[in-house]
C-alpha cells in the first residue's frame, strides 16, 4: 500500500474545505451533513423531497432540531441577537411536525424566557 493511495479520497476536503457528502441513501447524507454542522445544506437536500414522506419528516424535525441546538450553544460566530430568533424559528418548525417534541417546547420556553428578562419582544417566525 503505498502512500499516495486514492483510497478514501471521496473523503477529502474540497475546495472549501469542507469533506464531500458521501454516494447512499438519503438518510446518510444528512446524517453527513448534521454530523458536520452543515445544516443549511442538509435542509436543502431535504426540501427537494415529499415532506408528506414519514421518514422525510422525521429527518426534517430531526435536522431542524439539531440545527436549533447548534445556534443555541455552539454558533459563536454568529451573534446572538441573530441566533436566537433563529433558534427559535428552527424549534417552531419542529413543533409544527411533532407538536408534541419536548425538546424543542424546553428550548423554546427557555429561549423565551430570556426575551422576557430582557424585556424584550419575542421574535416571531417559523423556519422554512
Amino acid at each position: 500500500m503505498s502512500a499516495c493511495s486514492d483510497a478514501g479520497s471521496q473523503n477529502q476536503p474540497d475546495a472549501a474545505g469542507q469533506n464531500a457528502v458521501p454516494d447512499g441513501p438519503l438518510v446518510m447524507q444528512v446524517q453527513f451533513l448534521v454530523d458536520e454542522d452543515r445544516y443549511e445544506e442538509a435542509l436543502g437536500k431535504l426540501r427537494q423531497e415529499d415532506a408528506a414522506d414519514p421518514e422525510i419528516m422525521v429527518l426534517l424535525r430531526d435536522t431542524h432540531l439539531h440545527f436549533g441546538t447548534w445556534l443555541m450553544y455552539h454558533a459563536e460566530t454568529i451573534h446572538m441577537t441573530e441566533r436566537m430568533p433563529m433558534a427559535l424559528s428552527h424549534f417552531r418548525r419542529v413543533l409544527e411536525l411533532d407538536p408534541q417534541n419536548r425538546q424543542a417546547q424546553a428550548n423554546i420556553r427557555q429561549i423565551e424566557d430570556i426575551y422576557r428578562s430582557m424585556n424584550r419582544d419575542i421574535p416571531q417566525g417559523v423556519a422554512e
